[in-house]
């Protein structure tokens, strides 16, 4: 990290007490296995108190639409399902459910995954494409990862940036199809695999989107190998952005299925406090589907207790709610801010 960078952390908004969060990604159209395992998690977030009675919040970041197999293998063209689809209704009402209940909050991830002219270059391309989506056209996170990028131009690697006019209007028409679900428009925004560029900052904040979700980092495309590119940004919490957005840093990972054990990220999340940083957890939808939803659920229960047991005054906030009050956060003593402030130096 650069001097300045790290200065800019350093001096960044401090929490007067700890806040978890699980930001979690990729719900959307498909099985109806969804809807039982966001029932699933409801249940379990209700079953958790922080010391204010407020339950722990998942954020649930949102794709709004699949391809459609068939128009495309028929037409050539990209066509799509689109949630508000009768077909998804169950899933609709599970995340409705719980963000009545205060244990989802949801989110923008895009009306799809990828941008359409990418997914169709690759389709007419490559066979492995084709098999994915006759067999699992709902399932985003098998595609490979560079085509999982929503905000470039990847038709040839490596990327290019999008129009901003193509830009503007794909938030618009994602931010409608949200409301259209949701019967709301969207507040907060998880560029995918958090590849976007200005214009797209510039687009989510015209189209009413409040809050950027980021990893510390903005990468601006895909290389010749299909790998991130090298950051062009960094941001902090509560960093106000020139488009009007307010940065959130999500850099810690909780993914059950990939072997994370919940006694580590536990340990990931205890070590945001010295800094007096929020802890904003990264997981996806893939942990609690096909047979992993018990396993899962039970480390998520475990790592709630450790959290509960082991950072006292812990706070459970959506990261919209932690985004538009840490500028009216109290201000620790000045003791206590020039310490923080050596700790996210020194480390």
């Amino acid at each position: 990290m650069m001097i300045w960078e790290r200065l800019r952390s350093a001096l960044a908004s401090a929490l007067t007490a700890p806040v978890f969060i699980i930001e979690s990604d990729d719900w959307g159209p498909g099985s109806d296995e969804q809807a039982q395992a966001l029932e699933a998690l409801r249940q379990l977030l209700k079953g958790f108190k922080d010391q204010r009675g407020r339950r722990p919040v998942m954020t649930m970041s949102v794709i709004l639409s699949v391809p459609d197999p068939q128009a495309i293998v028929e037409w050539g063209e990209y066509h799509a399902f689109f949630l508000d689809d009768p077909r998804y209704r169950s899933i609709v009402e599970a995340l409705k459910a719980g963000e009545e209940e205060g244990v989802f909050a949801l989110q923008l991830h895009g009306l799809a995954h990828f941008w359409p002219g990418n997914f169709m270059t690759a389709w007419h391309n490559d066979e492995a494409i084709k098999r994915w989506l006759i067999d699992d056209g709902w399932r985003t996170e098998k595609l490979p990862a560079w085509l999982q990028s929503r905000w470039m131009d990847a038709a040839v690697l490596p990327s290019r940036p999008l129009p901003p006019a193509l830009i503007r209007q794909a938030v618009r028409d994602e931010t409608v199809c949200f409301a259209r679900c949701f019967g709301r428009a969207p507040k907060v925004a998880v560029p995918p695999t958090f590849v976007w560029d200005e214009n797209v900052e510039r687009a989510y904040a015209e189209a009413g989107i409040e809050v950027l979700i980021t990893p510390g980092r903005r990468y601006p495309g895909r290389d010749q190998a299909g790998k991130l590119m090298a950051a062009d940004r960094a941001y902090v919490n509560g960093q106000r952005l020139s488009s009007g957005l307010t940065a959130l840093v999500r850099d810690l990972y909780f993914e059950p299925a990939l072997g994370h054990r919940s006694e580590q990220v536990l340990g990931h999340v205890e070590g945001k406090w010295p800094r007096r940083e929020p802890a904003l957890l990264e997981t996806h939808r893939f942990n609690f589907l096909n047979g992993k939803l018990a396993s899962s659920l039970k480390a998520l229960e475990t790592l709630l207790e450790g959290a509960l047991s082991h950072l006292p005054g812990l706070c459970f906030l959506s990261s919209y709610e932690l985004a538009t009050k840490m500028a009216d956060l109290p201000q620790i003593p000045l003791h206590e801010r020039v310490q923080v402030a050596w700790t996210r130096l020194r480390t």
